[in-house]
């Protein structure tokens, strides 16, 4: 999903941030005419799933003017950071992904502590991982309310699975592939018999694998880089690594047209897939419907992507921009999120719902995608991302895609992206 380091830009933001006051994020609501609405400005994501819910939203509070602009998951940071540091045109509603809540973190002056509107009373309604990661260290200031997460599961060809001996009942699948180890296994067995790639590309590999791991690149405490000492970050490169060494990539990044041809042709066997990314596979490839089926992915269950709505203090309504979040993130307008863009709820409550939990999609072969996905939900275990995942990330993550494609010696690679972590991380500490 990161494709391109964003480094320069973003040092000069984090200087203006730590450079301007903080009576410039502390202005005083203005007194509004009762003849006029308010504005209410609200920045979110494309694909977001919240629009028509914020017009139906619109409908009922008239005395609200509700103006919506969005952007990428990577526009979006970027534009927040340059409102806050001006002081001035930030939205009094932001969605900020996963991958950069922990840098927004660092500037707590310039959020509203959604403690001081009640949301503690409100952390019942998540996932316990989810709500741990709207929380700072010392439990005491919530950064924003969760919406959606991006738990995940294992889409597999039955096709290619049956030529290669391989089971192909979900179940039967799942319990012969349930480690990594095996998972190569069955990727070159796959590769041998039908000469097929097992893996879309290493960068897909390499994600799954570390989001089962509590760690990654920041130290949750000290907020050092610690990702060449922390052995999860190593097991999850060499386990990229091995896929190489045996041919089972097919280097076909996501969301491309190669990939839409490769669900559709069978270029690769396996998906390993947030739920997320369900509706790109099948706009992606529309008449591969029948052809794919899902279980549990290999090790413990794990997470990519989900956001989170925050309240900037340029924001000028942050009382009803908080009753806004409160009633976007609530578990009834998550299980619409979930009906109109196929947003995962990170509400628990609605996995029980029908419209969750019998939900089988034909186009996976009538699989039970709700259950699967709701049992993965609950699995994940709690992981912290640091201050500057997103850009370490982005480097390693095109490191890998050199070593996918030939243009980099797997033997260096590890050294390489090392360095190349610790220089980023410390641009950000000059």
């Amino acid at each position: 999903m990161f494709k391109r380091s964003i480094i320069p830009f973003l040092l000069s933001l984090l200087l203006l941030l730590t450079t301007y006051g903080c009576e410039s994020v502390n202005r005083k609501t203005e007194v509004i005419s009762n003849d006029s609405p308010i504005d209410l400005n609200v920045w979110l994501f494309k694909g977001s799933g919240l629009e028509p819910l914020i017009e139906d939203y619109q409908t009922v509070h008239p005395e609200l003017a509700i103006h919506i602009q969005t952007s990428t998951f990577t526009q979006l940071p970027a534009k927040l950071q340059t409102a806050l540091a001006a002081g001035y045109a930030a939205p009094d509603l932001a969605m900020v992904e996963i991958s950069y809540l922990e840098r927004f973190k660092q500037f707590p002056d310039y959020f509203y502590n959604l403690q001081d509107y009640g949301a503690d009373e409100l952390s019942a309604r998540f996932l316990d991982w989810k709500w741990e990661q709207v929380l700072n260290k010392d439990r005491d200031f919530i950064y924003g309310l969760p919406t959606d997460i991006g738990p995940y599961a294992m889409l597999y060809r039955s096709d290619l699975f049956a030529l290669s001996g391989l089971p192909t009942k979900p179940e039967a699948v799942a319990e012969s592939i349930n480690t990594w180890d095996k998972f190569l296994v069955a990727g070159a067995q796959v590769r041998a018999k039908t000469g097929k790639a097992f893996i879309n590309d290493l960068e897909n590999l390499y994600r799954a694998i570390l989001g089962q791991s509590n760690l990654r690149y920041y130290d949750p405490i000290s907020d050092e880089l610690i990702m060449d000492t922390n052995p999860e970050v190593r097991q999850a490169w060499n386990y990229a690594l091995e896929a190489h060494k045996l041919n089972l990539s097919a280097d076909i990044a996501i969301d491309t047209q190669r990939w839409g041809k490769g669900l559709l042709t069978g270029d690769f066997a396996v998906m390993l897939c947030p739920a997320w990314m369900i509706g790109s596979i099948k706009t992606s490839a529309p008449t591969a419907s029948g052809l794919w089926n899902i279980t549990e992915m290999p090790g413990n269950s794990a997470n990519r992507g989900g956001s989170f709505l925050t309240l900037p203090k340029t924001g000028e309504y942050p009382k009803e921009a908080y009753a806004l979040a409160k009633w976007l993130t609530s578990p009834e307008q998550q299980l619409a999120a979930f009906m109109n863009e196929g947003t995962f709820p990170s509400t628990p409550e609605v996995y029980d719902s029908p419209a969750i939990r019998d939900f089988h999609d034909p186009y996976f072969g009538n699989a039970p995608i709700g259950q699967t996905y709701s049992e993965s939900a609950k699995k994940v275990i709690p992981s912290y991302y640091g201050p500057h995942h997103a850009d370490v990330e982005t480097d390693i993550l095109e490191h890998l895609t050199l070593v996918d494609q030939g243009k980099l010696d797997p033997d260096e690679s590890w050294d390489i992206i090392v360095k190349r972590a610790k220089e980023i991380d410390a641009s950000f500490r000059e």
